[in-house]
């Protein structure tokens, strides 16, 4: 954490500094490498060390702060943007999270990398079908199993749709006559949502089957992302955001927690840095495949919402997730 800390207050320099295609793309590959890469990583593999039976409500709870953060920060970017100029913006927000990040690293963390787990209470006999603590797979069986590809598959591909919208939200809803203040407000719709989701499904996962959670999680995020695509006004624009607020706090909760949980912690950091890969990989795709169908259909919004409608099995294989076999 202290390393990417200092690499995001470095990738926001060079963010400040870009000059043409090249330098603005490095720029913005530093930033989701020290960024949603690095720091997402160590943040949520150091919370699976330290907890077990409350993993999914401790995650539902980081999740929560998450969409805090997103309800705000679309706000103070245009504040900055428009008081210092873009350019000291870009450096401005990214030294601002290092700082943060480097003190939580050097101040707030356990500095034990494996701290004992806390005192929790045991789990019921149903719930221990999840295999907590009773298996161990390394990265390369893990990712023989249908349960990782499902968990890791519905990760990126969440990763990839949230930020094709909030990528070209703007574009989008200019395309329905709407402006660049409604486009920022409807994070705040994004976030409130996804605060309560992430709180409600990191309880949920902690006392019963990630399968229904995941699955409606997904069903709501293909409805999320017609409805902000094709919204006609504004009050369906946060409604649209309002949808995938729900289902990135719901399928949030179950991807994290599960795979500590179905594939045990000995090598959750290389398991979790995988789909970690995965995520950013998808997200750094979604915009510009979407981009590209924009290109071919002579709009935003029906790209987008082509993306969901070639997407409709995905809810049905979210809800048939079940627990790995054990290896060997």
């Amino acid at each position: 954490m202290g390393l990417a800390s200092v690499g995001l207050v470095v990738a926001g320099f060079a963010f400040s500094r870009a000059q043409g295609f090249v330098s603005l793309a490095f720029a913005f590959y530093l930033l989701r490498f020290f960024g949603q890469g690095a720091l997402s990583l160590a943040s949520s593999h150091a919370l699976a060390l330290r907890f077990d039976a409350k993993l999914g409500s401790i995650e539902g709870l980081k999740g929560a702060v998450f969409s805090g953060a997103i309800a705000l920060m679309p706000q103070v970017a245009l504040a900055a943007i428009s008081t210092y100029g873009w350019r000291e913006a870009a450096w401005m927000l990214p030294s601002g999270a290092g700082l943060v990040a480097f003190v939580s690293a050097y101040v707030l963390m356990d500095r034990d990398p494996r701290p004992e787990p806390l005192e929790e209470s045991p789990k019921p006999d149903s719930e221990k079908e999840l295999g907590e603590g009773e298996v161990s797979f390394t990265l390369a069986e893990a990712r023989r199993t249908r349960s990782f590809l499902v968990l890791v598959g519905s990760s990126a591909f969440t990763g990839a749709t949230l930020t094709a919208v909030h990528f070209h939200l703007q574009v989008l809803l200019r395309e329905a006559g709407m402006g660049e203040a409604t486009a920022a407000a409807t994070f705040s719709s994004f976030a409130a949502a996804g605060f309560c989701a992430t709180l409600l499904g990191g309880m949920l996962v902690d006392r019963g089957r990630p399968a229904p959670i995941l699955g409606t999680g997904l069903a709501l995020l293909l409805g999320g992302i017609a409805g902000t695509a094709l919204a006609p006004g504004a009050i369906f624009a946060h409604a649209g955001m309002a949808t995938l607020g729900l289902a990135h706090g719901l399928i949030g909760a179950v991807g994290g927690t599960t795979l500590a949980r179905f594939f045990g912690k000995a090598h959750h950091g290389a398991i979790r840095g995988a789909s970690v890969t995965a995520v950013v990989a998808g997200a750094a795709c979604g915009p510009y495949l979407v981009g590209l169908a924009a290109e071919q259909m002579g709009s935003y919004s029906w790209a987008v919402a082509g993306m969901a409608l070639i997407s409709l099995p995905l809810p049905f294989i979210g809800w048939s997730l079940r627990p790995p076999t054990a290896p060997g």
